[in-house]
């Protein structure tokens, strides 16, 4: 079935969003959904370098391109692999180093006051459909996989496209694997 107008509002092409330069040319940044106290973007880290300070925040990083990511948050390294998600304060002093070469990476924001946000990385099921309630995304991060809306209207997705989760709940099918960022109110 080809898209509609809903499908059209579902899916976030990560081909054509716009992209931006982040911290000293270090890498290129797209920013896949934004909110009140949250984001949601992916980067390309190019070359090793500090990443950006993001005050009153916390930040889950999860590397999907590249083989290791070294990140030092406040002096102390972590060797971060694909599919891994690391969450830290967005306070701290950060700094990555790439020992196998460029990396990309999804990062989720979220104000620590206001918003919290999770991050699964899950195998995806052609049987066993992977739905999305208001506040949720789907990152597909290696596979293949297919959106359905309610009205029964599908879409492919390619690698680094996302799906927004709405009260409707898209479905996705697929083989490989997927981010689910989940974001909501704190108390």
């Amino acid at each position: 079935m080809s898209s509609t107008a809903d499908m059209d509002n579902t899916v976030i092409r990560f081909p054509g969003l716009a992209s931006a330069s982040w911290g000293k040319n270090n890498g290129r940044v797209k920013e896949l959904a934004a909110g009140p106290g949250w984001r949601l973007s992916i980067a390309s880290i190019d070359k090793p370098g500090a990443f950006t300070a993001f005050p009153g925040m916390d930040r889950i990083t999860v590397p999907v391109e590249g083989e290791l990511l070294v990140l030092s948050v406040d002096g102390v390294e972590h060797g971060m692999e694909k599919f891994r998600p690391f969450r830290y304060s967005g306070d701290s002093a950060a700094e990555a180093a790439l020992p196998t070469g460029p990396v990309t990476v999804l990062n989720t924001l979220a104000d620590r006051n206001t918003t919290g946000a999770a991050v699964m990385v899950a195998e995806l099921s052609k049987k066993n459909p992977q739905t999305l309630g208001e506040g949720q995304f789907l990152v597909l991060l290696h596979g293949s996989a297919t959106v359905t809306a309610a009205d029964g209207s599908s879409a492919a997705l390619e690698p680094l496209d996302a799906v927004a989760g709405d009260a409707e709940r898209p479905a996705v099918l697929g083989r490989g694997f997927a981010a689910v960022v989940s974001f909501y109110e704190l108390d």
